[in-house]
């Protein structure tokens, strides 16, 4: 698949990735892009329980240079 895609793409899209139709249909929160769906798709055993934490600011001025 290359370019934008759409849900009028799904059937090239389902023969690609066999049952990722299915699973952006189950969805609850629906990825803001088809990148995030893949990801979603091609990683659900290898989701995290937690989300990490980002810093607000380097910890330190220098490191971030």
């Amino acid at each position: 698949m290359r370019g934008f895609i759409t849900e009028s793409d799904f059937d090239k899209v389902d023969e690609c990735f066999p049952g990722i139709v299915r699973y952006y249909r189950e969805l609850k929160e629906k990825p803001r892009t088809f990148l995030e769906l893949l990801w979603d798709f091609t990683h659900q055993q290898c989701s995290c329980a937690e989300a990490v934490v980002v810093a607000a600011q380097p910890a330190s001025r220098v490191a971030a240079r």
